[in-house]
């Protein structure tokens, strides 16, 4: 004899079509394609699952439907180190925006085992921001072939898909005249660590980009020197994009002696240098200048407020969620666009005139960039 406690067993969609008296396919109809079905008739099948309290499984509704109402945040980083970067937040902000009246869902997916492709062939979606992901990639072949409606975020050209992307060398431009009309002369900047797409001496990448510009403000124009005419100086140096990755490099600044000024690719790199500073005792903007990229929230909440380049994080989520659902929902081909937005600085408190003139470098330049 079955005792009271026994769990009722869960409904499938044979017991709905049976007391229904309808195909599982009409009770499939009901839930994802009701036009296939008279009114009547869905109303009935609706009723019994109901009563019975089924409800159809969300896998087997997206492969009914073929669309899973979820996009793909394509990320380069491991979870736990591109979660790390504020950066990212506001991102998923944007994209929320526009997805969540929508009614999608993001899923961020990073590599697996190393492999963006196997994240991306594993991952249940109907589209995918590709972020950061350059031309020169070495899976870029594979991830083009993976057939599915996709927007490239912060990246000159991909071939094929709509890209959206800021001006990188404007805003590094920006910062090192900046540093340069303030008098120093003595800088370091932080580029990305193992950037696939450009490292120290790539020609394509964020890093790239944005030590072009640097150069370019500072008044150093050639790529083989890291001397100007006016005996600005600039080391180059490369970090993790994190808190640890800022700290780690203000060590070894420390450790070789302290330029007057540093710039950084993202905002928590820099909020790790100012951290590490105040705790060794070096005050910024008196003793060391610094100026971020991004301006993420968090350079606000800092003593000194930070000075830094400003992005269209959040803007740059909504255009990328737009143009996304409009190609998942087109059936006709298109022309990749570009979207460029812009940059600007934001002059705060972490950056001052130089309160020591550093010596001029002999023949006004130095050895070349590592």
């Amino acid at each position: 004899m079955e005792g009271p406690a026994r769990r009722m067993a869960r409904p499938r969609i044979d017991d709905v079509a049976r007391i229904a008296g309808v195909s599982k396919t009409a009770v499939s109809f009901a839930f994802n394609q009701p036009e296939n079905l008279n009114e009547a008739t869905r109303r009935r099948i609706l009723s019994v699952a109901s009563e019975l309290g089924y409800r159809p499984s969300p896998l087997a509704r997206r492969l009914a439907t073929r669309q899973t109402a979820q996009i793909g945040v394509v990320v380069p980083q491991a979870t736990h180190e591109i979660l790390a970067n504020p950066f990212l937040s506001e991102l998923l902000r944007g994209l929320g925006d526009i997805c969540d009246p929508e009614g999608i869902s993001i899923v961020i997916v990073p590599p697996v085992g190393g492999s963006i492709v196997r994240s991306i062939e594993s991952a249940l979606v109907d589209g995918l921001v590709l972020l950061g992901l350059s031309p020169n990639h070495p899976q870029l072949r594979e991830v083009q072939a993976v057939a599915m409606a996709s927007v490239a975020l912060d990246v000159e050209v991909w071939p094929g898909l709509d890209v959206i992307r800021i001006d990188d060398e404007g805003g590094a431009r920006a910062a090192g005249e900046h540093l340069r009309t303030l008098g120093h002369r003595d800088i370091a900047t932080v580029l990305i660590e193992d950037d696939p797409e450009s490292g120290l001496a790539g020609d394509l990448g964020i890093s790239a980009r944005r030590l072009a510009g640097l150069r370019q403000g500072l008044g150093i124009p050639a790529a083989g020197s890291n001397g100007s005419q006016d005996g600005a100086h600039l080391r180059v140096l490369a970090s993790t994009v994190s808190i640890d990755g800022g700290r780690a490099v203000f060590e070894l600044l420390q450790g070789e002696g302290l330029p007057t000024a540093v710039t950084t690719v993202s905002d928590v790199v820099a909020i790790g240098i100012i951290q590490a500073a105040a705790e060794a005792g070096v005050r910024v903007p008196e003793d060391l200048s610094v100026v971020g990229y991004d301006d993420i929230p968090a350079a606000t909440w800092i003593t000194p407020q930070l000075t830094t380049v400003h992005q269209p994080i959040r803007e740059k989520g909504r255009l990328a969620a737009r143009l996304l659902i409009d190609r998942i929902r087109s059936d006709s081909g298109h022309a990749p666009l570009t979207e460029l937005l812009a940059t600007r600085l934001v002059v705060r408190g972490s950056t001052a005139p130089p309160r020591r003139a550093p010596p001029a470098p002999e023949g006004g330049g130095g050895g070349d960039e590592p």
